[in-house]
This record gives structure tokens, C-alpha cells and sequence, in this order.
């Protein structure tokens, strides 16, 4: 049951995960703070058609935290929140923009400071019961399982126990340098929490690939940033991999989020978002849902992704949860109808919060359902 006293404060807000969480949040009929880095991203935030739509009123505040690793950076934020949802980290830019010699400032730093100034400023807070924090199925599988350069014995299946050592770097790329710094957090945070045992509980949850529609996105380049680009460079021709099956929808990763809140949820817990795939099944989804794409050749199917399989015990997440997980099908399904969307809209047009208010009708009715 929600109380009109219960607040949270979610960071990440205006990401991939973070920005439909929000929007969970709200439906839920949470009060919200969200902790932003400007002015800019809270006018990014009240803009989007999908908030307005809700009309959230003062159930939606903001914080403005410009740089996560200041000592104290969220005491404000934190302030008389009775839950805490920390989504945000530095994410891999799919490319190696980020330098070699950059990625322990960029990527390690950031990730372990900010996680570990949200638990101290849940700590000061003194009304905090729980915190929720988005870690990722990196921190539990080897990178070389993840990448596919290696397969897992299917006798030992990834648990919501297991543990990566940390390894400094240098490293080899922007995303082993995330997953680095996944792992660091989650191992820095274990052991603040074994140390300083604070009255709140923590909940990490560990996403796989992340695919679905990006609420953030108006443009199709924007739309293919992330995990998502994987699915649609398949779709437009790519060829590449390997890389293990293991996705999950982002309306399914916002909705264990705020799942997570409740009591039932166990707390000091690790929970799995994952569920095998086969990347290149995504173009017989695709030949089905979206025939006239493949006719006019705005998709291909001469792509391929190389699969490896990734075997996963989600036996907690199942039992802790309690909903059905979308299928990689609806994965695909959402990915792609966004991309076709914004590709065919015409040049300076713009979603309205009407077309939002009607989406939101949709969305209650399949909750409903």
C-alpha cells in the first residue's frame, strides 16, 4: 500500500531505464523527486509528452545534483525520502570515444562515488527504508562470457549470487571498463553495507542486454543508441557478434524497479532481469510485424548476430516479482516500431502530450488485462 508520506527520489531519470521508471513511478502514484544535473534536464523531463500526459503536479520535485562524486551530492535530494532508486552511471558510448587512460575517471570513479554518496545520504537522511540500485548482469558473468568469446558450462548456471573479482585497469574498451565499474560498485557497496549496517535495506537488480522503446528518443539515431543498436543493426544489413543471449525489456527493468519498493520484494537481495535470446530471431519477428519495412527495404534480413548461450538460474527473480517477463518477441516488436516511427515523422513534428494521454490509456488497459 502507498502512503502519501512515502517519497522517492530516483536518480538516472532522463536515461534509457531511468526515464520509464519515472514514468512507473508516477502511474503508481508515488510522490517523486528526481535528482537531475541542471535546469536543462528538468525542462527535458517536464516536456516530454508521456509526464504531461500523467500531470503529475507536485507529486513530481527535482534535485539538482551537478556532479555525483561531491561529498554530500544528494543530501538534499535524500532529504525525507522514504525510498531511494539510484539508476544513474556512466554508460559505454558503444564506441571507444572515451581514452584508455580516461576510463578509471570516466567510468570506475563516478560509478563507486556516486553509489556510495547515495548510501551515505540515505544514511544521514534517517528516513529512508530501502534503496534500489541498478547494477547489471555484468557484475555477476565474466566479460568474456558476455562478449561470447567464451561459453558457459550449461551445469553451472548465472545466479543472483555470484560475484566478479574487480580488475584494474587498463582496459580494453569502453564497455569493459563499465562492466568494471558495475562490478566495482556493487563489490565497494556489499562491503559498505556489511560495515556500517545502516537502518535501510538495499536491493540490486541486474539487468541483461536492455531493448524496448527509448521514452527519450525523437530522433532514429537516438533511438539506436544503447543495447537497442544491436537489434536494429541486424535489422539494417549488419553483420558482427558474438555476443551471449540474455535480454530483457525496459518497461519489465522499470517495472522491478518499482516493484522493488515493496516489503513482499526481499531486501539484501541480488535479483536477475534476464531471459535467454537468440539475437537473430529478431528478424523473423520483424518480417512478421513489420512487412512493409522489409518490402521498401528500410530493413533487411541479411543481417546476422552471432548468439551464444548464456544459461541463468532466475528462480529468485521469478518468486520475488511475481509477473511475466515480456518476450523477446515484444523486445523486438518495441524496438523496431519506434525506430520506423521516427524515421517516417515528418521533419519538425513532435509527439503531443494528447497522443501521450492516449498511450497512457493503452498502457492501463494491458496492465488491467
Amino acid at each position: 500500500m502507498i502512503s502519501s508520506q512515502d517519497l522517492v527520489c530516483i536518480t538516472g531519470a532522463t536515461g534509457f531505464v531511468g526515464s520509464s521508471t519515472l514514468l512507473h513511478l508516477l502511474r503508481a502514484g508515488y510522490r517523486v523527486r528526481a535528482a537531475v544535473r541542471s535546469e536543462a534536464k528538468i525542462e527535458s523531463v517536464l516536456a516530454r509528452p508521456q509526464i504531461q500526459a500523467l500531470n503529475p503536479g507536485s507529486r513530481l520535485t527535482f534535485a539538482i545534483v551537478p556532479d555525483i562524486t561531491v561529498p554530500g551530492a544528494y543530501d538534499d535530494a535524500v532529504e525525507e525520502a522514504t525510498h531511494v532508486i539510484h539508476i544513474a552511471s556512466p554508460l559505454a558510448s558503444g564506441g571507444n570515444a572515451v581514452p584508455l587512460s580516461e576510463h578509471e575517471r570516466r567510468f570506475i570513479y563516478p560509478a563507486v562515488r556516486g553509489t556510495l554518496n547515495m548510501l551515505e545520504a540515505a544514511d544521514r537522511a534517517g528516513s529512508v527504508r530501502r534503496v534500489v540500485i541498478t547494477s547489471s548482469f555484468v557484475a555477476l558473468v565474466p566479460l568474456e562470457e558476455l562478449e561470447g568469446t567464451r561459453i558457459r558450462d550449461a551445469r553451472y548456471p548465472v545466479t543472483a549470487n555470484d560475484r566478479i573479482p574487480f580488475s584494474p585497469g587498463p582496459y580494453k574498451s569502453e564497455f569493459a571498463a563499465y562492466a568494471a565499474s558495475k562490478v566495482a560498485a556493487l563489490q565497494q557497496t556489499e562491503d559498505w553495507l556489511a560495515l556500517q549496517r545502516p537502518a535501510f535495506d538495499v536491493v540490486h537488480l541486474h539487468p541483461g542486454f536492455v531493448l524496448g522503446r527509448n521514452e527519450m528518443a525523437t530522433t532514429p539515431a537516438q533511438a539506436m543508441q544503447g543495447t537497442n543498436s544491436v537489434v536494429l543493426a541486424l535489422l539494417l544489413g549488419g553483420r558482427f557478434g558474438p555476443y551471449a543471449g540474455a535480454t530483457v525489456h525496459v518497461e519489465d527493468v522499470a517495472r522491478a524497479h518499482v516493484a522493488a519498493l515493496a516489503p513482499r520484494v526481499f531486501g539484501g537481495e541480488s535479483y536477475i532481469l534476464s531471459a535467454p535470446a537468440r539475437w537473430d530471431d529478431a528478424i523473423g519477428v520483424a518480417k512478421r510485424a513489420f512487412r512493409d519495412a522489409f518490402k521498401k527495404k528500410i530493413l533487411v534480413n541479411s543481417g546476422s548476430v552471432e548468439t551464444t548461450p548464456l544459461p541463468m538460474d532466475t528462480t529468485i527473480t521469478e518468486m520475488a516479482f511475481r509477473f511475466e517477463f515480456a518476450s523477446y518477441e515484444t523486445q523486438v516488436e518495441s524496438v523496431v516500431e519506434q525506430f520506423l516511427e521516427l524515421r517516417s515523422r515528418k521533419k519538425g513534428s513532435k509527439p503531443t502530450a494528447d497522443t501521450a494521454m492516449k498511450q497512457e490509456v493503452n498502457m492501463n488497459v494491458r496492465a488491467i488485462a
